[in-house]
C-alpha cells in the first residue's frame, strides 16, 4: 500500500472484486470476522440485537459519509492516501504487537 502510494509509475489493474477467488476469499474473511465476533459476544453473555443494531446503522452511515468524501476528495488526494493509510495500519498493528507483549 505504501511502495504503490510513492510509486507514480505503477499503474493499477484493479481486479473485479466481485468473481473468481477474490469473492471466494472476501467472503472467507468476512464470515471468519464474524465467526469471532459472534463467539466473543456469546462468550460475554451480550445481548445480539443492541449491538447488532449499532453496529448496522453506524456502518451504513460512515460508508455512505466515506462514498460521499471520496468522491470529493479522491482526486485531489490521490496516492498520498494510499501512503498515509499505509501507515496509519502499520501504527495500529505495532500497537497491537507492543499490547500483547508487554
Amino acid at each position: 500500500m505504501i511502495r504503490a502510494g510513492l510509486n507514480p509509475a505503477e499503474v493499477e489493474e484493479a481486479g473485479d472484486p466481485t468473481a473468481g477467488v477474490i469473492l471466494v476469499l472476501l467472503s472467507i474473511a468476512t464470515s471468519m470476522d464474524a465467526l469471532a465476533v459472534g463467539l466473543s459476544m456469546a462468550m460475554l453473555r451480550v445481548p445480539v440485537w443492541y449491538p447488532s443494531a449499532v453496529i448496522g446503522i453506524v456502518t451504513g452511515a460512515m460508508c455512505m459519509f466515506a462514498i460521499l468524501i471520496g468522491a470529493r476528495v479522491g482526486p485531489w488526494v490521490g496516492k498520498r492516501a494510499q501512503v498515509v493509510g499505509g501507515i496509519i495500519l502499520l501504527a495500529i498493528a505495532a500497537r497491537i504487537l507492543v499490547s500483547h507483549i508487554g
